[in-house]
């Protein structure tokens, strides 16, 4: 069902969670990934619920937050009986971003001869590479190794399932930091880093958990002269003081997880900072930012 566009995501989560204990997961996302449009959010049950309990529950979580909420287009359907996970992965073919060959545990074929492989599964955490933000920083990335760009510190804020920090070391073998402040993107991260043969020493790709750019881990390794942070268009915007703050004196930064139409407003916020702009990588609605610290 649909609620109102004015919630934040903590709250979204918030209301999410009047309905755990009956539960078994929950999806919500903006409608057509847009900041300005309601939330659509949708439960999966075991045991069938009433709608009555469930509009009950959810009328009481929205006023402790300070907000009314409509139920009228709640709805209940039974979910088909079939193999979901094996649904998801035949409807994930591999695909190609430049060089990179991405494919999942589902695929038996070999690597095609000069790409770089990389095995990422549609998981619990966000990041199976074929959203155009994730897109984008990967090109971004092959653009810089194309003009001989080799990054000697690289941090991966939000890393998710790691999918950019494996890229980072394939295409640069240099120490990357991988952080993000939920345990199970860690710890999935951490998985699809041995899967793929990346480097886990303190020269390799580390991750942790952490409250950002606070992290002890993100501290202790500083300066980097390359950041990469795909999250979210406001996230992205708050941080710039602190990207400003880890950043090498002649560092890049790629950002994404932005709508084009917000990537002006996030442009400003690193400006503002000293940032300058390099260019700009847009893929369907998404966009995403290449930074230069001068």
């Amino acid at each position: 069902m649909e609620f109102p566009a004015i919630l934040s995501e903590s709250e979204v989560f918030d209301l999410a969670s009047a309905l755990e204990d009956i539960s078994e997961g929950h999806i919500s996302r903006r409608i057509d990934h847009d900041d300005l449009k309601p939330w659509f959010l949708q439960w999966y049950f075991t045991e069938h619920p009433t709608k009555a309990d469930i509009a009950s529950r959810l009328a009481i979580q929205a006023k402790l937050l300070g907000h009314e909420i409509d139920t009228t287009d709640l709805s209940i359907e039974p979910v088909p009986d079939k193999n979901w996970l094996e649904e998801v992965y035949q409807g994930l073919k591999p695909f190609n971003v430049g060089p990179f060959f991405i494919y999942g545990s589902h695929y038996n074929e070999a690597v095609p001869d000069g790409m770089i492989g990389m095995q990422i599964d549609a998981a619990t955490a966000f990041g199976s590479g074929d959203h155009g933000t994730t897109k984008g920083c990967l090109q971004a990335m092959l653009d810089m190794k194309g003009k001989g760009h080799c990054p000697w510190n690289v941090l991966d804020m939000g890393t998710g399932s790691g999918i950019l920090s494996i890229a980072a070391w394939k295409l640069w073998q240099t120490p990357i930091t991988a952080i993000d402040n939920d345990a199970e993107s860690v710890r999935v991260a951490e998985k699809y880093r041995d899967i793929n043969g990346v480097n886990a020493s303190a020269g390799g790709m580390t991750c942790a958990v952490g409250d950002g750019f606070q992290a002890a881990l993100c501290q202790q390794k500083k300066p980097y002269d390359l950041i990469i942070a795909n999250i979210l268009a406001g996230p992205l915007i708050e941080m710039a003081p602190d990207v400003k703050a880890v950043c090498d004196e002649l560092g890049q930064v790629i950002l994404s997880g932005m709508l084009r139409t917000q990537a002006a407003d996030v442009r400003a916020a690193y400006e503002a900072q000293g940032f300058t702009v390099d260019r700009q990588i847009d893929i369907d609605k998404w966009s995403s930012l290449v930074l230069l610290n001068k």
